[in-house]
């Protein structure tokens, strides 16, 4: 029973990775679209979340039910609980890729804005941490997971200088406020990608360790 309930949890495991496979793939297509201003590829980030929101729930039951049927403790039960938390952060990126793509019939009707270098910094940084937040629950490593959590702030400022960028256009080119709202709001959702990512790397380290570090809980026992 016990080998038949590890290869189960195998399983779920194995379903999650799939699930974030996806996510990336979506959240690539989504930021090539952009850059390229390509309705079609917008179009098939949608097809993918419609699969994403559908694994979302398969996942979520299967948790469900084998927390139900074998009344799992310690790390198994922390994994279980983890990978359900995960995959509901999981659907949330899928949900900013789509808002992502769809800025891009946006910008097809706009003039042209200059280039915002430190965007396209912000996603190679976002990506990284999506990358290694999926790689640490891979391979359960919490000092990787730690490593993502600390380079959220780094994200965050190049949100804001993003912003203060765009700010400065639409105050010089009033003309071009159009072209610049699509990119704030690329922006915001790259920062919620980071935010989720860093979720899944504190689940990581619940998982790993027993250790809650979200709303610095460990600082306000001390």
């Amino acid at each position: 029973m016990e080998r038949y309930f590890d290869e189960e949890l195998h399983k779920v495991k194995k379903h999650l990775l799939e699930m974030a496979s996806l996510v990336e793939e979506a959240i690539t297509k989504a930021l090539t679209a952009i850059e390229r201003k390509d309705l079609k590829l917008a179009d098939e980030v949608k097809t993918i979340d419609r699969k994403v929101d559908n694994m979302e729930i398969a996942i979520e039951e299967e948790c469900i039910e084998l927390i139900a049927r074998h009344q799992p403790v310690g790390t198994d039960l922390r994994f279980l609980i983890g990978v359900i938390k995960i995959n509901n952060d999981l659907e949330r990126m899928g949900d900013h890729a789509v808002n992502i793509a769809t800025q891009v019939s946006y910008l097809l009707e706009q003039p042209h804005i200059k280039p915002i270098t430190i965007i396209w910094s912000m996603v190679r940084e976002v990506r990284e941490m999506l990358k290694d937040s999926v790689e640490s629950f891979m391979t359960n490593d919490a000092d990787r997971a730690q490593h993502v959590c600390e380079r959220d702030s780094s994200v965050d400022s190049m949100r804001d200088e993003t912003v203060r960028i765009l700010l400065t256009h639409m105050i010089e080119e009033p003309e071009k406020i159009g072209a610049a709202i699509p990119f704030l709001l690329v922006a915001k959702n790259l920062e919620r990608i980071a935010d989720l990512s860093t979720n899944i790397c504190e689940d990581v380290i619940y998982i790993a360790q027993a250790r809650i570090i979200k709303h610095h809980a460990e600082e306000e026992k001390n």
